[in-house]
């Protein structure tokens, strides 16, 4: 970041009127004291204290009668306590804080012995006055909450303003993938205790995962407005780790999912989408299986914290261990010879974790405070993302390795009454962030369409990646202002051998899908292409990036009724040529009528978000000089002699170039000099393509929302948001070299892979090129949504949460690159011809939450979701425009159509748990059942069957989950179709 910038924003913060405000992992407290006639009162006497840490902090009340206290950790209840000569004492104790907001307290003092009033409004017990939207959830909510496989990541589900992000990438990292908005699993930023827990390399999740027993509170925001939050499309999820108190406590437990009780099938219901009137349910057919069966786990968990030293010294620690044995079936249409020696339909996919937490927090001086978190999360799975199974063979089996280890410290420092520092590191590794091994590394034959399978499988890689953090956040209070100012700089590198997931060193054949015939029947006649990977030297690469962000946000109380956020932020990422990412905060939230159950709330917030690294790496290893893939068809130099005779030997160092197929090769933005010349060393013309871009930037979303909330009754809550989101200059992978567009008005078009490449604009010969592809800015997303909630959290006994959110999501291009491909690959059809509804939109979904306490120490309760179908893209199933890829849309009409044009059937998931405490000795012995989709309902993500056909008759599997043929049972992969009904027992015991 320059220096220019850098004054830029202290000049800001410097302009500002000094304050206090709250950081992501901790809250803030403001107390605003008058007398009986509402004038202010200057020197009362106000401290806080914790009730379990026994910290405390004591000031004065200011000229306007208000005192703050800034950055007060979450673990534990505060007392806040009022005094002054002359007048009533007062004391509001049992304060539960939030995270990343003020609580404020207004005081009335009245003279002598009289009651005292109190209004507090900020606190877990009353309405969100801020622009941050979004849901709360407590260690208590979540140990209430039935989680499949107590999964942090399953959390922000809770929030039904968030989708499933299931069926927009592999599952090989084993967490619930989520996304909101106009949707973008890769794009919520991770946040762990105040710093990034971003995986800088493929943002597939959290880089590292906590045990659910160490979360004090887990923040779902769709839309973080505070300038503090960054690299994000608006959506966080901000994760406060527990400390310990001065009482010792902890638990112990073991939790079983036995894979005996499971449901073994679902109806055929849904096996057709609903949107395709020519689909057929096969006569033979009698359940859907569901894609694990069975699905064992056992997992071991243990959390202990407490005093080292009274009042100030604590420890808190907590770790997982996971054990999950997966059951896939494999399809009786696989040949013999890749089956086991018995025949076994059977395969077993083995997913080990370990997860650890520990955390120390130390008070050096009454003034400051020291913190050191660290962090151990390491797996395993012998089956990833369910490759193995149904025409999947075992011979595609590999392992996937994935681990990270990082430590956190934070440093706080209470200058006086009116400021606070904190200054933080941190450091990520990633060891590795992603490991492929092939089991049995083997040529791949693929073959899609009515009769599909996979044999073989020869990809591998292994990538690994580290950040080092260091940021600083300045705190100052004064009046009526509240500022909080700041920077970070992140060191963030990443590198290795192979991508992910790889690339099949032994090449792959891809079979005609329109063939039906057995493997064992096929011919190179048959072949549709071959692929497979060259190296022209480069292997392995390493990418370093500075990531560097300053900021300044104010909270302005324009009056005891009406409150002002105003935020500036600045990113810069030097993958990037972008350094204007200035990031505008405003909002506001208005108590009407001077009524704290009711506030009226809005904002608008833009965001910057992040390259990937992994994103970038391809142009690393495969440009002229890496490795590449090359594709050949029959006839084509490369194309093998034989189905077996393969890999070819193809080897640059000694063939000349006219003796070498033409390849598809990856490069990058904003270095044309540099292409320029090395095309030239290979006798290519770099000029010949169009549309390069000079410049690659950033993805900008911009935010807008408004809502309002309103304590109904005591203990009752309703509110309702919009947001309107649209995002621009997408990052998508584009060929420059593509085909001239192949416009089709008919049924039945094509144009041949040779006339198409004729078309290039650097035409495919021996020892050249045939795709080009570069990361561009391409692409925008827009979304416009309803977030509304009730909730009820008046009693101890009893508490409920009914939120529904109405949206549409629409874009040009997905914004994590996965998904649904272009049906012209050429860039002058990638504009709005491809707009159409994201592959994640769902337009309605809902999530209920119950518990109630029964006597005798029972407590029961539930978790229902339910959500309208996905859309879902058809194909012709050949590839009509010549350009290699089989994403060609079908014509109807005279006209291609458009892009997501059907819908599946909708998902319904109703859990419920019961748990009963036994105390014996003054410990307790929780013994709890959860039970999940009881009602078995098949909740089908994805259709495997997009294929519509290219003739008048449209293909009669179009629109099924997955092709069944004569079967009796349907077998759908893991990405499509979500788990049936399953029972988890845990055995927990507390001291």
């Amino acid at each position: 970041m320059s220096n220019k910038i850098l004054r830029l924003l202290a000049a800001c913060a410097m302009l500002a009127s000094p304050a206090a405000a709250q950081s992501p992992n901790n809250a803030s407290v403001v107390v605003l004291v008058t007398d009986q006639t509402g004038a202010v009162l200057k020197d009362a006497n106000v401290s806080i204290v914790n009730a379990q840490t026994g910290a405390i902090r004591e000031a004065l009340t200011g000229i306007d009668g208000s005192v703050s206290f800034p950055a007060l950790p979450l673990t534990g209840t505060y007392s806040v306590n009022v005094s002054k000569d002359g007048f009533g004492d007062e004391s509001r104790k049992a304060i539960t804080l939030r995270s990343s907001e003020t609580a404020t307290l207004k005081v009335k003092l009245l003279v002598g012995e009289e009651k005292t009033e109190v209004t507090v409004v900020g606190t877990t017990q009353g309405v969100r006055a801020d622009s941050q939207i979004g849901v709360r959830l407590d260690s208590a909510t979540i140990d209430e909450t039935p989680i499949l496989g107590r999964k942090v990541s399953s959390l922000p589900l809770f929030n039904p303003s968030f989708r499933q992000g299931k069926g927009t990438g592999d599952l090989f990292v084993n967490a619930t993938y989520f996304i909101t908005a106009a949707g973008s699993r890769r794009t919520t930023t991770y946040m762990l205790d105040g710093a990034s827990n971003d995986e800088g390399w493929g943002r597939q999740t959290m880089l590292t995962t906590v045990p659910v027993g160490a979360v004090q509170e887990a923040a779902v925001l769709t839309n973080a407005f505070s300038a503090e939050f960054g690299w994000t499309a608006g959506p966080a999820m901000n994760l406060v780790t527990k400390s310990g108190t001065n009482d010792l406590r902890g638990e112990g437990i073991y939790m079983a999912r036995p894979g005996g009780l499971q449901a073994k099938s679902f109806s055929t219901r849904g096996y057709c989408a609903p949107s395709v009137s020519t689909c057929t349910t096969p006569s033979t057919l009698v359940a859907i299986n569901p894609a694990d069966l069975p699905d064992e786990l056992n997992q071991f968990s243990g959390s202990v914290g407490g005093p080292i030293v009274t009042d100030k010294t604590f420890f808190f620690a907590s770790s997982d261990y996971t054990m999950q044995d997966r059951t896939t079936f494999l399809s009786p249409t696989l040949p013999a010879f890749v089956l086991p020696a018995d025949g076994s339909l059977e395969y077993v996919g083995k997913y080990r974790q370990t997860l650890f937490n520990g955390r120390i927090d130390h008070r050096l001086t009454p003034a400051q405070t020291l913190m050191v978190r660290v962090n151990y999360d390491h797996f395993y799975d012998t089956n990833p993302n369910d490759a193995v199974v149904g025409t999947s063979a075992p011979t595609v089996a590999r392992r996937y390795t994935r681990g990270s280890r990082s430590i956190g410290v934070n440093h706080t420092t209470v200058v006086n009454a009116n400021f606070l520092n904190e200054a933080r590191v941190a450091f990520l590794d990633g060891a590795p962030v992603t490991l492929w091994e092939a089991q049995d590394p083997s040529t791949t034959y693929t073959r899609g369409g009515s009769v599909p399978f996979t044999i073989g499988e020869s990809r591998a890689s292994d990538i690994w990646g580290h950040q080092f953090q260091l940021s600083d956040t300045m705190s100052w209070s004064r009046g009526r202002h509240n500022l909080r100012f700041g920077g970070s700089v992140l060191r963030h590198t990443s590198g290795g051998t192979g991508s992910e997931p790889g690339q099949a060193t032994l090449g792959t054949f891809t079979f005609l899908a329109t063939t039906t015939a057995p493997f064992d029947q096929l011919t190179l006649a048959d072949v549709q292409q071959y692929s497979q990977p060259v190296s022209y030297g480069i292997t392995s690469y390493e990418m370093r990036q500075w990531m560097s962000v300053a900021f300044v946000q104010d909270r302005f109380r324009l009056s005891d009724q009406f409150t002002v956020d105003a935020g500036l932020r600045y990113d810069r990422q030097t993958l990037t040529t972008a350094t204007r990412n200035f990031a505008p905060r405003l909002g506001f939230a208005w108590h009407p009528g001077a009524d704290t159950r009711t506030v009226v709330r809005g904002g608008y917030a833009m965001y910057y978000t992040q390259i990937r690294a992994n994103a970038l790496a391809g142009a690393l290893t495969g440009g002229l000089d890496g490795i590449v893939t090359y594709s050949a068809v029959p006839g084509q130099t490369g194309f093998p002699t034989s189905l077996t005779n393969v890999p070819v030997n193809i080897d640059p160092r000694t063939l000349p170039l006219a003796q070498q197929p033409a390849r598809n090769i990856t490069i990058q933005a904003g270095q044309a000099d540099f292409y320029r010349q090395q095309f030239a060393t290979y006798g290519l013309n770099f000029d010949l393509l169009p549309n390069y871009p000079d410049t690659f930037v950033n993805p900008r979303s911009q935010v807008t929302s408004v809502g309002a909330e309103r304590e109904i009754r005591r203990g009752w809550f309703a509110g309702a948001d919009y947001v309107h989101q649209h995002w621009s200059n997408l990052d998508r992978t584009v060929d420059l070299n593509a085909p001239t567009p192949f416009d089709r008005t008919a049924i039945g078009q094509t144009r041949s892979v040779a006339a198409a490449n004729a078309t290039r604009p650097i035409v495919p010969v021996n020892g050249g090129v045939r795709s080009v592809n570069v990361l561009m800015n391409l692409g925008v997303a827009d979304y416009d949504g309803l977030q509304t909630q009730l909730r009820y959290r008046g009693s101890e006994k009893f508490q409920a949460s009914i939120g529904y959110t109405l949206s549409k999501a629409t874009n040009t291009t997905e914004p994590d690159g996965n998904g649904i491909g272009p049906s012209d690959a050429n860039i002058a059809r990638l504009g709005e011809e491809e707009r159409g509804p994201s592959v994640v939109d769902q337009r309605h979904r809902a999530v209920i939450t119950a518990s109630y306490n029964l006597p005798y120490n029972i407590t029961t309760g539930t978790l229902m979701m339910f959500a309208s179908a996905r859309p879902f893209n058809a194909t012709t199933g050949i590839d009509n425009n010549g350009d290699a890829a089989n994403n060609d849309r079908p014509v109807v009409n005279g006209s291609v159509m458009p892009k997501s044009a059907f819908r599946g059937t909708g998902t319904q998931d109703v859990g419920l748990f019961v748990e009963g405490r036994i105390k014996p000795g003054g410990h307790t012995l929780l013994l709890r059942m959860e039970g999940f989709n009881l009602f078995n309902h098949g909740n089908i993500l994805g259709r495997a069957q997009t294929t519509y056909g290219d003739t008048a008759a449209v293909n009669p599997t179009f629109g099924q989950v997955v092709a069944a043929g004569a079967a009796t049972n349907a077998l759908p992969s893991l990405a499509n179709i979500d788990p049936p009904r399953m029972f988890q027992f845990q055995v927990r015991y507390l001291f």
